[in-house]
Formats: structure tokens, C-alpha cells, sequence
């Protein structure tokens, strides 16, 4: 079992390690690991919120391809990055540590993995009921791990942009609604367009790797780590998980009864 957890985990914690120590100004381990640790806990609550999301599922009158959307859209997408996109706020940028853009991509990619390593363990050692050896699942699960580590990136990058530099409070939603998007693109991409999902993963790391470049390109600039941060109210962070709701829901209802 010991082999099993282990290379079902390395890959995200080497990803990890890799954008921890391209930080030029490196954050606290302990709150980095803190921050992977929670990514972790938070299979429990999506645990339970499966339940009663699953049990709605199973009730649609609708075709396999409507409910593999509302399962892969809504039940995994919106929810998984849902609770990344909590922590991230509420934990990670509360703390003085937390005080320039390049903190919010170390910290977004570690919920995010911390997330990916748990869910890498549950499949590598369930590989028995997808057919496969766990050699087999665990090189299999290198794809999505990449793809959570690199939407922790467009979360962190798009939430240091309303924290950091233009302070504008309406572009809170694109912090959850963009990783949302895209994490629910690939899910159905894997399942109906197994070959269009490889080129949409190489399109995100792509995408992710020039945020982060904008990001360390101006930090080699400074001359201090500290800028001043925005502090955002509950008010306006239940607005931005509102909005986004609104439209997965819309596009799922969209979606059911076109089909």
C-alpha cells in the first residue's frame, strides 16, 4: 500500500515543490503546508455534498450526455473548486504572509494539489474497478493532477488581480468562474473527446505558465515583497459564488433540456 500512496502523491507534491521555490520571496512551509492539508480535508465536505448532489442526479429525466454534464460540470467542477476557492480566500489571504500576486499562485496550486494528491490515492487504491493495475492508474492520474495544479494557478493569478492591482471587486467572480470553466471543459472533454482533452491540458499549462511568468517577471522588479492588499467582505465573496452557481445552474438547465 505504502508504493501506492506514494506515487499516487509524488506527482503533486513535486509540482508543489517546483512553484514553492519559484517564489523569489518564499512563503512560510507551514502555511503552504496548512494550505495543501486543507485541500485535502476538503474531500470531506464535497464528500457529503455529493450525497445529496448525486441523489438530485439520479432523479433527472434527462439524456446520459445532459447528466454526465451535470455531473462533471456542476457535482465536480463547481463544487471541487468551490471549496479550493474558499480556503484560498478565507484562509490564505487572511494571513499577513499572504501580501503579493506571486503568494496567491504558491497558494492556489497548493489547495488545489492538496486536493489532487487525496483524490490520486482514492483512485490509485480503488484501481481494481477501473480495470487497471495501480501502475496503470497512477500514471493515468498525472493528467488531471497537472491540470488541478495549473487551475490553481488561474485562481491565485486571478485572485491577486482584484487584491493586489486593480482592486476592482466585479472581477471576483472571474476567480471561480474561469477554473470552473475549465475544469468542467476537460471533464467532459475526457469523456466525449478523449484526444481534444490532451491539447485543451497542453492549452491550460500554457495559459498558466505565461500568468505566472507576468507575475515573476514584475516580482524580480521589486525591490520589497509587501504591497498593500485589498480585504474583501463576505458580502462580496458570496456574490461572485452566487453568480457563478447561477450560471452553472443556467447552462446545466440549458443543457438538459435541449437534450
Amino acid at each position: 500500500m505504502i508504493p501506492m500512496i506514494f506515487w499516487a502523491t509524488s506527482p503533486a507534491i513535486l509540482i508543489l515543490v517546483f512553484f514553492y521555490f519559484r517564489d523569489r520571496f518564499k512563503e512560510p512551509p507551514r502555511i503552504v503546508f496548512y494550505t495543501f492539508v486543507l485541500g485535502i480535508l476538503s474531500l470531506i465536505p464535497i464528500a457529503i455534498g455529493n450525497i445529496f448532489l448525486d441523489s438530485f442526479g439520479d432523479g433527472l429525466d434527462a439524456s446520459y450526455f445532459a447528466k454526465d454534464f451535470y455531473s462533471y460540470v456542476l457535482r465536480a467542477a463547481f463544487h471541487e473548486e468551490l471549496y479550493k476557492y474558499l480556503i484560498l480566500v478565507y484562509f490564505c489571504s487572511r494571513h499577513t504572509e499572504f501580501d503579493e500576486p506571486m503568494d496567491a499562485i504558491v497558494y492556489g496550486v497548493a489547495v488545489s494539489l492538496g486536493y489532487a494528491a487525496f483524490e490520486n490515492v482514492e483512485y490509485v487504491l480503488g484501481h481494481a474497478d477501473f480495470d487497471s493495475t495501480w501502475q496503470e492508474m497512477a500514471a493515468i492520474r498525472v493528467f488531471p493532477t497537472i491540470m488541478h495544479g495549473s487551475n490553481g494557478i488561474i485562481m491565485g493569478f486571478l485572485l491577486s488581480n482584484v487584491l493586489f492591482v486593480h482592486r476592482d471587486h466585479a472581477k471576483l467572480i472571474l476567480a471561480l468562474l474561469v477554473p470552473v470553466f475549465i475544469h468542467g471543459a476537460y471533464n467532459m472533454l475526457i469523456m466525449y473527446a478523449y484526444g481534444l482533452s490532451r491539447i485543451s491540458l497542453l492549452i491550460i499549462i500554457i495559459y498558466g505558465l505565461v500568468l505566472m511568468g507576468r507575475i515573476r517577471k514584475f516580482q524580480k522588479e521589486k525591490i520589497m515583497e509587501t504591497e498593500i492588499k485589498e480585504t474583501l467582505s463576505h458580502a462580496i465573496v458570496f456574490q461572485s459564488i452566487f453568480f457563478t452557481l447561477s450560471l452553472v445552474i443556467i447552462s446545466v438547465a440549458v443543457v438538459i433540456n435541449i437534450n
